[in-house]
């Protein structure tokens, strides 16, 4: 008997390396442990976490070309300028490369679109020349993340893919921006029925043309080289009709006359995209394709540019992240005087030509950083308050003001002799936001992730405004003629005074050997009570109290989810006290709140952790970092602190409102006027815009309640609603582009707001602070405490190391009642001129007649009039008849 041969089962290759495989057996199981049944919940969470995170960036990088409808040139607009005129310009645009020219009828000022002369610029690339030809510059994502840019000249116009249509006083323009191929409307695929149906009432010249054009593919009379097994799993339908297939080396000129046969046919454009849909041949490439519309109007002397965010398209491969709108226009040239105003601090000048080539050019994000981007780094906040900028050129200007859109905004400023030989200031607008995505540490490979997509209902929208001058104090006059139209203006004859009193902060301390972060005492409900009657007792009355870590855990608040008084500062009882102690005063109390920001919170503040917060653009929570000053990195050993979704933030405000309300207090916001930040939840999505109007809802909502305003450095959205400015940037960042600085904003806002700098005893060198401040008759402030700097010691508060109210009271009594007594005069009188005198002396003129001379410099100054202004000093002369 033949023995059988055990054969050795060969495992696959696959398994090579590994372990035998264990023979089956029973395995005894027992019960799971809670810790088992938790550690799977945060397994299971992590996974679905990361699934979705692949799943949304795999939408993103496959998601279906939309089709776009292109747009084309109409030959027969070739050498006609399509014209608008007003009273006080007209505008001219050549159709043939959509550039325009804009005359300044009173002074005779040409203002172009593009450079006239930039053929000539013997700098340039022409990369960069094609920049200057174009009235858009488009920024769109790549497929690896990298941007790119596109100009509208050489994609767009020299392609002839745009059109022109004027209606009554406007101009719109149509673009379609990219490298891609015009498309033909026409079937590139037909079945015999969809043959015989456009063929109906064709000539029998045009079907023979058609036959021409198309391979037509039959079962009955297949051949080999027809491939047809092939095309019946593309067209299944080949097996009950005949297959009409556009041949691929088609020309143009061909497929012009298609298009037209077929458009006499009764082909529609809706008609092409079922086609389209259908045609599986084409191996054409996908590139970045975008449609945007620009709408100039012409108004008396204003040049308003539109761009709808509701007819621009794009290909989702390709998101568009950023468009800048008239990048040259008013571009100054290497020959030319003149000067560009950027919305700096208070206002900068730079001039034309001014040398500085090797320095960084002028960049700065309107209403500042949006905290629901994520950064790696801060070296510097670049912050504007009003979205504002100018050129001045000759004996005329103009002023720019965004007025729609602002929220996306940036302010670009560049000088001749870097790229080009051109100086140009413009408007820059961040639209799909993106961030980076580590997907995994096992790659070095990135994905980004972008926000599905634009503002509804929405417009980029900016007022250019002529100006028949040179000079930036005209310009600021129109600014303020814009802000305040038909408002009244101030009726005081006392300079504005805002002390600031700081409640409690937050630091380490030891609760039965615990370390425990805690609100820490500087000032008490009862000692603000005495240092508010200490200073009406010397004479200083009609004071605005801004009562800072006064609730809720103290300066870096809590979710102010409910008003909690502070136990460590007296308890709601102390703080009755308070109130029964200021009820007769002359002052105005405002109760300062963080409408925005959560810090050290939990479920018994109202907080979850991921309920409560924003969210990026990747969809993680808004856990925000301090930045180290050393490095200028996230400083991962400090406290962090979460950026509230927009409507906890609105909520909020409701709260504070209503508890100022009962207490007869007003309202003050560290934030909301201040700070912008959006929220990318995709489940409910709060854009930039959508934020400011909610935020000037809430300033509205405490206006209905008959409760005066208080907000920080004052964007100009919240102007509307505000009493009083404070922390208004008088200074700004000193770029070294940068020429000079000039009181632009304040010019605007005397007379019609009260506001004030930063608080004198607070800054690095107070009387810098107060002369500037005397520059443009702003009022003062000044922050104190009861506690002395030993007490915050080693915390982050110690920039309040000199607002111990014992120790520079003095200082603020003999400060206050001296710039008082003398700049009383101006306190609500409109600015009308102001001018450097020498680099270190300024002039400001009011218009009841008084001017103040400030001194900057460490020398006297005489005038002409032998008047002399000390070192370091101010005067107010009185202008006689």
């Amino acid at each position: 008997m033949k023995t059988k041969e055990k054969k050795n089962k060969k495992m696959p290759e696959w398994y090579i390396g590994r372990p035998k495989p264990m023979k089956k057996k029973f395995i005894e199981f027992h019960k799971p442990t809670k810790s088992f049944y938790i550690g799977l919940g945060f397994f299971l969470a992590a996974a679905g976490f990361i699934t979705y995170i692949i799943f949304r960036l795999l939408a993103v990088s496959t998601y279906h070309q939309p089709n776009f409808e292109y747009y084309e040139f109409d030959s027969k607009l070739a050498g006609k300028n399509l014209v608008l005129e007003s009273e006080a310009l007209k505008f001219e645009m050549d159709p043939a490369t959509t550039q325009f020219t804009l005359l300044q009828k009173n002074t005779g000022k040409i203002w172009y679109s593009s450079p006239e002369n930039l053929e000539k610029d013997s700098i340039a690339l022409e990369r960069e020349k094609n920049n200057m030809r174009s009235s858009l510059l488009i920024e769109y994502s790549s497929e690896n993340g990298n941007s790119e840019t596109y100009d509208l000249y050489s994609n767009s116009v020299k392609r002839n893919f745009y059109n022109v249509e004027k209606s009554g006083n406007s101009i719109k323009v149509n673009y379609t921006i990219g490298q891609m191929n015009r498309e033909y409307i026409f079937p590139p695929v037909m079945y015999l029925s969809d043959f015989e149906k456009w063929s109906e009432n064709m000539s029998n010249t045009d079907i023979s043309y058609i036959n021409r054009a198309y391979h037509r593919y039959s079962l009955s009379t297949a051949n080999a080289t027809d491939n047809i097994n092939a095309l019946l799993k593309k067209y299944p339908k080949l097996k009950d009709e005949d297959l009409f297939l556009i041949f691929e080396n088609v020309q143009n000129f061909m497929k012009e006359k298609l298009e037209k046969i077929f458009a006499d046919a009764g082909f529609t454009y809706e008609d092409y995209l079922e086609s389209k849909e259908l045609y599986l041949e084409s191996n054409e490439k996908e590139v970045p394709a975008f449609n945007l519309t620009v709408v100039y109007t012409l108004e008396k002397n204003n040049l308003i540019v539109e761009v709808p965010f509701d007819e621009i398209s794009y290909r989702q491969k390709f998101p568009i992240t950023k468009v800048s709108l008239l990048p040259y226009f008013g571009a100054g040239s290497k020959d030319d005087s003149g000067y560009m105003m950027v919305p700096e601090g208070g206002g900068a000048v730079i001039n034309f030509n001014n040398g500085k080539t090797k320095q960084n050019g002028y960049y700065a994000d309107v209403y500042g950083w949006d905290y629901a981007l994520d950064r790696k780094t801060v070296i510097t906040e670049t912050k504007v308050s009003f979205p504002v900028f100018g050129v001045s050129s000759d004996n005329s200007s103009f002023i720019s003001i965004i007025e729609d859109g602002a929220s996306y905004a940036g302010i670009t400023a560049e000088i001749a002799g870097k790229l080009g030989s051109y100086n140009y200031v413009r408007a820059d607008y961040r639209l799909l936001h993106n961030e980076r995505y580590d997907i995994s540490t096992r790659t070095t490979s990135a994905q980004y992730m972008f926000e599905k997509n634009l503002p509804e209902g929405k417009e980029i929208k900016q007022i250019y405004t002529f100006i028949d001058s040179n000079s930036y104090v005209d310009m600021a006059k129109v600014y303020r003629d814009y802000l305040f139209a038909d408002r009244p203006k101030l009726n005081e004859n006392q300079i504005p005074l805002a002390v600031e009193i700081i409640g409690a902060i937050d630091r380490v301390q030891q609760i039965a050997g615990i370390p425990k972060n805690l609100p820490f005492k500087l000032t008490s409900y009862g000692e603000a009570a005495d240092i508010v009657n200490e200073i009406e007792s010397n004479g200083i009355s009609n004071v605005n109290y801004k009562l800072t870590g006064f609730i809720n855990g103290g300066v870096r608040q809590r979710l102010l989810n409910k008003v909690k008084y502070i136990k460590n500062l007296g308890g709601k009882s102390e703080f009755n006290e308070f109130l029964k102690s200021i009820e007769n005063s002359s002052s105005d109390f405002y109760l300062d709140g963080t409408m925005q920001f959560a810090y050290h919170s939990n479920w018994s503040d109202g907080f979850t952790h991921y309920g409560s917060p924003a969210r990026f653009v990747s969809q993680k929570i808004c856990e925000l970092y301090q930045y180290s000053k050393i490095w200028y990195g996230k400083d991962e050993e400090e406290d962090t602190y979460y950026l509230l979704k927009p409507q906890l933030a609105k909520k909020a405000s409701e709260k504070l409102v209503s508890s100022s309300k009962k207490s007869g207090l007003n309202v003050s916001y560290n934030d909301f006027g201040n700070i912008l930040s959006a929220d990318y939840n995709e489940k409910k999505l709060v854009n930039r815009e959508a934020s400011k109007q909610l935020q000037m809802d809430a300033l509205a909502g405490a206006k209905q309640e008959n409760l005066k305003v208080m907000v920080n450095t004052g964007n100009d959205y919240s102007l509307k609603y505000a009493d009083f400015i404070t922390n208004l940037d008088l200074s700004g960042n000193k770029y070294s582009i940068i020429d000079y600085m000039i009181p632009f904003y304040q010019i605007a806002l005397h007379g019609y707001k009260n506001f004030s700098g930063g608080a004198v005893n607070l800054a690095a060198e107070a009387n810098q602070e107060i002369l500037k401040s005397a520059q443009s008759g702003a009022g003062l402030m000044f922050t104190f405490m009861n506690a002395t700097e030993r007490d915050i010691q080693e915390t982050r508060f110690t920039h309040y190391y000199s607002a111990n109210f014992e120790d520079f009271k003095d200082y603020f009594y003999s400060t206050y009642k001296k710039y008082n007594d003398e700049l009383s005069k101006v306190a609500s009188s409109l600015i009308t001129d102001f001018k450097y005198i020498n680099e270190n002396v300024t002039l400001t003129e009011f218009e009841n007649g008084y001017s103040v001379i400030v001194n900057f410099g460490y020398t006297d100054f005489i005038t002409e009039n032998g008047i002399r202004i000390p070192s370091r000093d101010y005067k107010i002369i009185k202008v006689e008849d």
